[in-house]
């Protein structure tokens, strides 16, 4: 698919001419990023073109690569995922899952390229909107929801300064985990198992589908190295659990779970200060909580350690006439899954769960 809006001529600013590349299986094949991503600083792990891949391969998502090009040099990029439903409708995100993976670009001129581009696939997979979430503001004629923040926090040089930098409520959390007779682990695939139980039993309990097992599974054989996965056990049981993701910016953690039936042991406390002192210690610069709702209970517990909340700016483009989807936690729609999704017993919500997240943003 082309882009086959005007160019300019000679003596007008050169705009940003944009192919797509799309594929209805499996063996799609990634666009050749890697230079752009390497000297683009704002550039994260989830911008990495092998999400297409991990989609599709695990829920069958069609993804879309969009180029920006100026000169036969890479100027801009975007990656969509394509998803339908008849609850929630036909509709494209840049990227599901994640807090901010929309578009990067050097210039306006090749952003409105990608934009024209996007409108353009919109009409061609009758899409009822797409979904652009961003750090930072694109200009104000787009739609945009900023209900949520992600939050992250700077971090010291090596352990020793992290357990410094805490406030002394924390500490005393943490030492009274500690004396609990828990235990910790990290690794990788090898404990994919025991964070699958712990998340899907959190996710049942939030009222929110969880992934597949095999979603992860993907993950891991797609980014290797980067991926370290977290478990803190009482005994053999694992009660709390992490599933994170380290590129140069940061470390992330965009999922993790606690068994809440034993929270009075502080079993998340201990996993995300050893997460914490981890990355400290590797010398990783920033540790991204991923996004919360400002005020909520997630939102709380991340202040408490010291994170900063980011803004999330997660922009809509829309067809004529139709309006901003409604897909907000708060609507009487979501209100009602929610309900519902929590009397579920684990075993069939890790049953159902990945049939249904895969048309969910």
């Amino acid at each position: 698919m082309q882009d086959n809006s005007p160019q300019p001529s000679p003596d007008e600013s050169p705009a940003s001419a944009c192919e797509v590349q799309a594929s209805h299986d499996c063996t799609v094949v990634a666009p050749a990023w890697e230079e752009y991503l390497h000297r683009r600083e704002d550039a994260t792990i989830y911008h990495d073109p092998r999400w297409g891949r991990v989609m599709q391969r695990a829920y069958g998502n069609l993804p879309f690569y969009l180029t920006a090009s100026r000169r036969q040099r890479v100027v801009g990029i975007l990656q969509l995922v394509a998803q339908k439903s008849l609850l929630f409708g036909s509709h494209m995100c840049s990227l599901p899952y994640f807090d901010a993976a929309g578009i990067l670009a050097d210039d306006e001129a090749a952003r409105d390229a990608l934009l024209r581009q996007v409108r353009q696939m919109m009409s061609v997979c009758r899409s009822d909107w797409a979904e652009l979430r961003q750090l930072g503001q694109m200009g104000s004629s787009l739609p945009v929801r900023t209900d949520k923040v992600t939050m992250w926090l700077d971090l010291p040089a090596g352990a020793d300064a992290m357990w410094n930098a805490l406030k002394t409520k924390v500490r005393t959390k943490v030492r009274k985990a500690q004396k609990a007779d828990l235990s910790v682990q990290h690794g990788a695939g090898e404990l994919l198992g025991d964070f699958v139980a712990v998340y899907a039993r959190t996710m049942r309990d939030l009222g929110s589908p969880p992934h597949s097992a095999g979603f992860f599974r993907r993950i891991l054989e797609a980014f290797g190295q980067a991926v370290r996965i977290f478990v803190v056990r009482s005994g053999r049981a694992p009660l709390a659990a992490a599933f994170t993701l380290t590129d140069r910016g940061a470390f992330r953690v965009p999922w993790s779970g606690s068994d809440r039936r034993f929270r009075r042991l502080g079993a998340n406390r201990l996993l995300y200060w050893t997460m914490l002192a981890h990355a400290a210690e590797a010398g990783a610069p920033r540790f991204d909580f991923g996004r919360s709702t400002r005020g909520s209970g997630t939102y709380q517990f991340k202040r408490e350690w010291g994170a900063q909340e980011v803004p999330l700016y997660w922009h809509y483009l829309l067809p004529e006439g139709r309006e901003l989807p409604q897909l907000r936690p708060d609507s009487r729609k979501y209100r009602l899954l929610v309900s519902c999704w929590k009397r579920l017993p684990v075993a069939l919500a890790r049953l159902l769960g990945p049939r249904l997240i895969r048309k969910l943003t």
